[in-house]
C-alpha cells in the first residue's frame, strides 16, 4: 500500500506519470490520442476534469478528454466506453487512465477500513486489432440500493462542505465491510457466469481471473463460486 505525499499532489500528478510511461512504453506520440478517460472517485477538484489536466501535462492536445466517476467500478466502466469507440470505428487511439489518491477521503481513525486504501495509478492504449484480441464481452450493471453501506456523505450538492460537515468528519469514506463483502461476492460471482454463459465457456476455460477487487477473501470466494 503506497500513499502520495507531497503539497497540492492529487490524482493527476500519478496519472500524467502513467500516461507518459504509457505512451513512451507503446512509442505513441501524444498528438496520437484521440480520447483519454479518466476513471477516478478522487479527481484534483470538480472541475475542470482530472483528465483534462493530465492530458495537458503529457502534451496531448488533439484529443478530447473527460472523467468517469463511478468508485470501484470506474476504470471497467471507462474500459467498456473506450472499446465501444474503437469497436464503431470513430477513434484509432484510446487512452484509459485509472488514477486515486485515496488517502485523500480515508479516515485513518477508521482501522477497519483504512488499510484497504492507498495511492495509485495505471493507463492503457485501446487501439483496432485483427487478430481477434479485445474486449470480447461485458457485463455492466447498477444497484442504488447499496448506498447505505458504502458512501461519502459530505462534499457533493447534497452536503456541501462546510464547518459542520468537516467537524463531523463526513468527508471519509464510510463502509459497512460485512455487508459490502456479501454483495461484492455475489454479484462478481454472477456477472462472470453470464459472461461465461454468453461464451460458451465452462470453469476448464479460465486460466486467470484478474478481479478489481482488493480483498483477498472476496477473490477466493469468486473463484470458488466459479469453479476456477
Amino acid at each position: 500500500r503506497r500513499l502520495l505525499k507531497g503539497k497540492d499532489q492529487g490524482s493527476s500528478v500519478m496519472g500524467i506519470k502513467a500516461v507518459q510511461q504509457l505512451l513512451e512504453k507503446t512509442n505513441t506520440r501524444p498528438e496520437e490520442v484521440d480520447l483519454l478517460i479518466c476513471a477516478t472517485v478522487t479527481p484534483d477538484m470538480l472541475f475542470p476534469a482530472t483528465a483534462n489536466i493530465i492530458s495537458n501535462g503529457c502534451g496531448i492536445t488533439k484529443a478530447f478528454s473527460y472523467d468517469m466517476n463511478a468508485a470501484c467500478s470506474s476504470f471497467l466502466y471507462a474500459l467498456a466506453t473506450g472499446a465501444q469507440f474503437i469497436q464503431s470505428g470513430m477513434y484509432k487511439k484510446v487512452v484509459i487512465v485509472g488514477a486515486d489518491k485515496m488517502s485523500a477521503i480515508v479516515d485513518y481513525t477508521d482501522r477497519a477500513n483504512c488499510i484497504l486504501f492507498g495511492d495509485g495509478a495505471a493507463a492503457v492504449l485501446l487501439e483496432p486489432s485483427t487478430e481477434g484480441y479485445g474486449v470480447l464481452d461485458q457485463v455492466l450493471c447498477t444497484d442504488g440500493s447499496g448506498e447505505a453501506f458504502l458512501h461519502q456523505k459530505a462534499g457533493g450538492s447534497r452536503r456541501p462542505p462546510s464547518a459542520e460537515t468537516i467537524t463531523n468528519r463526513e468527508h471519509f469514506i464510510y463502509q459497512e465491510g460485512a455487508t459490502v463483502f456479501k454483495f461484492a461476492v455475489k454479484s462478481m460471482a454472477d456477472v462472470a457466469a453470464q459472461v461465461m454463459a454468453r461464451q460458451h465457456l465452462s470453469h476448464d476455460d479460465i486460466a486467470w481471473l484478474v478481479p478489481h477487487q482488493a480483498n483477498k477473501r472476496i477473490i477466493d470466494a469468486t473463484a470458488h463460486r466459479m469453479g476456477v
